[in-house]
């Protein structure tokens, strides 16, 4: 479909949303369908001078690129909940500032509570950003990787993508002040990712096929059970030398 049949949906929905609340290039895309993140991207950076640009961003509530400036200048004027605050933030909160897609303000913060925010999620995973060296081939292979552990792209900005499953995401960035250089896992640093992987066959089943996405399994003399005789998992290794855990949630396979 030509880009021209898209960019009527997309910024008629972009100026129904509210002052202080943003929507990511993904909500957009999946909210009306027949397109991806960077259709929507396109769009904008085309077409979306005369609606409000600055709520449209990546969903990691980073600001468009190349128009920081000017879209930290508006979220201020709004209100926008800002990671940090308005003053000292530089991002959009995405757990506060994401429009439903109906009008409904965010919850406004519970008495004592400073920030806002449910108290309910205090303390858990809000994202993970892995910074790479080969953006094509992080592309490739935690595309390949997330996609079958159930995320989808909510993302796309040319140099990085954001990954979501439910409220978390992982995003994967090859941005400018990235210092060139292989990962190396057994430096001081992170180590290594863990995700829940499903039942036993469904991790034996990513094993059997994680060479197609560029992953490579560690420990092949003791798999499944390298993390011990009661844990059941794969360790994989992508080209570029990361680590992720796949966890089966089978009855003996927890720590």
């Amino acid at each position: 479909m030509p880009l021209e049949d898209h960019a009527g949906r997309v910024l008629d929905l972009v100026a129904t949303i509210p002052e202080g609340r943003v929507l990511a290039y993904g909500d957009i895309a999946g909210h009306l369908g027949g397109m991806g993140p960077r259709t929507v991207g396109t769009v904008m950076s085309r077409y979306g001078s005369e609606v409000p640009w600055w709520r449209v961003i990546r969903s990691d509530g980073r600001p468009p690129q190349g128009l920081e400036d000017e879209a930290l200048e508006h979220w201020r004027a709004e209100g926008t909940p800002m990671v940090r605050g308005l003053v000292a933030g530089g991002r959009a909160d995405m757990s506060r500032a994401r429009w439903d897609l109906g009008g409904a303000a965010a919850t406004s913060a519970p008495a004592g509570v400073t920030g806002g925010g449910d108290p309910a999620r205090r303390g858990g995973l809000h994202h993970v950003e892995i910074w790479v060296d080969d953006i094509a081939a992080a592309k490739r292979e935690w595309g390949w990787l997330l996609a079958r552990l159930g995320y989808h792209l909510g993302d796309d900005w040319g140099h990085g993508q954001a990954w979501e499953l439910g409220s978390l995401y992982v995003v994967v960035e090859a941005g400018p002040d990235i210092v060139a250089g292989r990962h190396e896992r057994t430096r001081a640093g992170l180590n290594h990712l863990a995700f829940h992987g499903g039942s036993r066959v469904e991790v034996d089943a990513l094993v059997d096929a994680c060479g197609a996405g560029g992953w490579t399994l560690m420990f092949p003399d003791t798999h499944p059970y390298a993390g011990g005789s009661q844990h059941y998992a794969a360790y994989l290794e992508s080209g570029e030398g990361f680590e992720v855990e796949l966890v089966a949630e089978d009855p003996g396979a927890a720590r």
